[in-house]
């Protein structure tokens, strides 16, 4: 996996390490096992979001997504309900999005979040690269920057 771009480091500076450390690592899984894709990062209110798909419309054809918060980590799957949950790890009661909650880095070691993974990207007809981390574009949005009063505009 490449060098996490300097965006995504600036929006986990607020986290708690071991926060960071989960994110970065679950960011590294799915990396692992989404490529060739699509990666959009940007902050919404209180957390950190990363979205996944296998084109550049990464919010309408989502596949998968992490969700940073103060205190774990989610992985979602955008059409979990669509997804056999054999290991019952699967959480959320929406129409369709399911989530695996992260809170450590061991985790990330339960093989069935790969399986997940797996099953979301065949479902979503996203086909297995040969070099895991070279096709993945990403994108960042950015903060918008703070807007000067009136007053102040020259």
């Amino acid at each position: 996996m490449g060098k996490p771009p300097r965006e995504l480091l600036d929006f986990l500076f607020a986290y708690d390490p071991a926060i960071q450390s989960l994110a970065l690592g679950a960011r590294q899984v799915i990396h692992e096992e989404m490529s060739p894709c699509h990666e959009y990062i940007f902050e919404m209110r209180s957390k950190v979001v990363l979205l996944y798909s296998a084109t550049e419309r990464v919010i309408q054809d989502g596949i998968c997504s992490i969700g940073v918060f103060r205190r774990h980590v989610t992985i979602g799957f955008a059409r979990g309900t669509d997804l056999k949950d054999s290991a019952r790890v699967l959480e959320g009661t929406g129409k369709s999005m399911r989530h695996i909650r992260l809170t450590r880095l061991s985790d990330l070691d339960r093989p069935e979040i790969r399986q997940y993974l797996r099953r979301a990207r065949k479902k979503a007809g996203l086909k297995r690269s040969r070099r895991p981390s070279d096709e993945i574009v990403t994108r960042v949005k950015q903060k918008p920057a703070a807007r000067r009063p009136d007053w102040l505009q020259l």
